[in-house]
């Protein structure tokens, strides 16, 4: 972020905006995009999202001014958009109910596995090759998944999966998932998260370069802390869920320490910045596992899962929206300090509302 704003010439706040446009796209098409996957089936609606990201990184690999870096953020934010909706109903396709838990657990660790690695390989290759060769990796890479995306990955048989099949070909109602309580509670909760996760993740490495003189690289892998814990406990979400279906309460113990904790790092120095980082983390990491299977499980049936995912993801949206723009503005004007602990009552508000969570499990 900072080679981006000595090369673009903005300040921290249009820094955060610059990140907020990517989650503008979602917030617009994430509710039709439950309608989308429903008419064009999630194996297309995969393709055509990992195609947004190729396209989009390819645009940004050759931006030359703001406006090109914005529309590459346009592209990229709709293939997110698709992928965090179609994702989690393929899972829900594959797997019964009461095996969803584990694959929940491993698929949520996307972001954070994502981030550890652009956290780590971003600043080298902005050292070696100049910081545009970062959106030259991720089309190189996208690339690669689209592949992977038009084959091997494949739906489900009826023999393979007959919970999704059990009711035959049908209508799923839109308006009815849109018209169920839960789902909205979800999508309040995933925002709530990612107003967290995407404030620390876009302004920690600023915060410890400013604050400590610390070199990219150094900050960006102290950071990369916050997200290498999730890669354990979301797994660790996945065997609670898929033993207990323990939706609830892992929601709102994870806020509830989250709320407790998320101002340390900013309080500490040394060794104890990653060593809190990591800590607070492994309570991150076990929200969205959660939040994941318990889609499914209020929407009741399968193939309306696309659709559902669709309601958090427009959450999602918001929250990675609001993060970094509020986030940042604070920090300009009241400190970092400060600014951490404005993230306390959002967090007792995600706490609030997974207290609030009613789910009955199949």
């Amino acid at each position: 972020m900072t080679i981006l704003m000595a090369e673009l010439g903005i300040d921290l706040s249009k820094a955060g905006l610059m990140m907020s446009v990517f989650a503008l796209v979602g917030i617009f098409i994430s509710l039709p995009s439950g309608y989308i996957v429903g008419r064009m089936g999630l194996k297309l609606s995969g393709i055509v999202a990992v195609a947004s990201l190729f396209v989009g990184s390819f645009i940004g690999w050759f931006a030359e001014n703001t406006s090109s870096m914005l529309t590459s953020r346009v592209i990229e934010g709709i293939g997110m958009c698709l992928i965090s909706v179609v994702a989690p109903a393929v899972i829900a396709a594959w797997f019964p109910p009461e095996k969803r838990g584990m694959p929940m657990g491993i698929w949520s660790t996307w972001v954070a596995l994502g981030s550890i690695v652009m956290l780590l390989v971003a600043p080298l290759l902005n050292g070696w090759l100049g910081w545009k060769s970062v959106w030259g990796m991720t089309t190189i890479y996208t690339a690669f998944i689209l592949v992977l995306m038009v084959y091997p990955f494949r739906m489900p048989r009826i023999d393979e999966a007959p919970h999704y099949y059990a009711g035959g070909e049908h209508h799923v109602s839109i308006k009815d998932v849109y018209l169920t309580p839960g789902v909205w509670i979800l999508a309040l909760i995933f925002m709530i998260f990612n107003i967290m996760v995407i404030a620390v993740c876009s302004f920690t490495p600023v915060y410890l370069e400013s604050e400590f003189g610390y070199s990219k690289e150094r900050a960006s892998a102290i950071t990369s802390f916050f997200l290498i814990s999730s890669l354990v406990t979301a797994p660790a979400a996945g065997v609670l869920i898929h033993k207990f279906r323990f939706y609830r309460g892992v929601l709102f113990f994870s806020f509830l320490a989250l709320s407790l904790t998320i101002v340390i790092p900013y309080h500490v120095s040394g060794v104890l910045i990653p060593i809190c980082l990591f800590l607070v983390g492994s309570a991150a990491g076990m929200i969205a596992p959660a939040t994941f299977s318990a889609v499914p499980e209020i929407v009741k049936d399968p193939k309306a899962a696309g659709v559902g995912m669709s309601i958090v993801a427009f959450g999602q949206y918001l929250g990675m929206c609001l993060g970094p723009f509020l986030f940042g503005a604070i920090a300009e004007k009241a400190g970092w300090e400060m600014a951490s602990y404005s993230l306390v009552p959002v967090l007792l508000a995600g706490a609030a509302a997974a207290y609030f969570l009613r789910i009955h499990p199949r």
